[in-house]
């Protein structure tokens, strides 16, 4: 058996053992760490803006080209046509145009020369896509519109408008007057 003192030696060396085992994982204990989180947010509005406007306006009217009556007795006029284009610059990948027109035409009595009064066709066509065309055939003002149409990578979209004035089916030719057309083009961002 052991001594007291030989005893009393081991527990004081395990003791000291396990006291150093100890200290020497409190030094080597992984670090803590701490995190702290930034948030940002911003909301930008749709938009659009005219980046070229069309050539000729309501004060400045671009001028019908004339297609001749090439019937019996030509000399008439079988059609008027005209177009024109303006550019719009947005911040969307898609547009909804719609186009306001405002129509004047000579008019004619119910009997005679009622097949000469003009028939207006509107048709507005975005260039980015085959698909973007809306047109209104009608008197007084007409509305033509298109919903969702592309815009280019950058987010811009020219709109064609084509005015065009017929006679009345079975008609050959226009009534003689003044024709006018005024369209307002407005392009909303989705």
């Amino acid at each position: 058996m052991l001594s007291i003192t030989l005893r009393r030696v081991l527990v004081a060396s395990g003791l000291a053992v396990t006291t150093s085992f100890m200290t020497a994982l409190s030094a080597s204990a992984a670090p803590t760490t701490a995190n702290a989180t930034a948030g940002f947010t911003g909301t930008i509005d749709p938009s659009c803006a005219v980046q070229t406007d069309f050539t000729n306006n309501a004060a400045n009217k671009l001028a019908y080209t004339a297609d001749a009556y090439t019937g019996s007795g030509s000399g008439g006029v079988l059609k008027l046509s005209a177009n024109q284009s303006a550019v719009f610059n947005c911040n969307s990948v898609s547009v909804g145009v719609s186009t306001d027109v405002t129509l004047t035409q000579p008019t004619a009595a119910a009997t005679p020369g009622a097949l000469l009064v003009g028939i207006h066709k509107t048709t507005i066509t975005g260039a980015n896509n085959v698909a973007n065309t809306a047109n209104a055939t009608g008197s007084g003002t007409a509305l033509v519109t298109g919903t969702a149409w592309d815009t280019d990578n950058q987010g811009n979209i020219s709109i064609n408008v084509a005015s065009e004035w017929n006679p009345q089916s079975g008609g050959q030719e226009l009534l003689n007057g003044i024709y006018t057309a005024v369209a307002t083009v407005t392009v909303t961002p989705n």
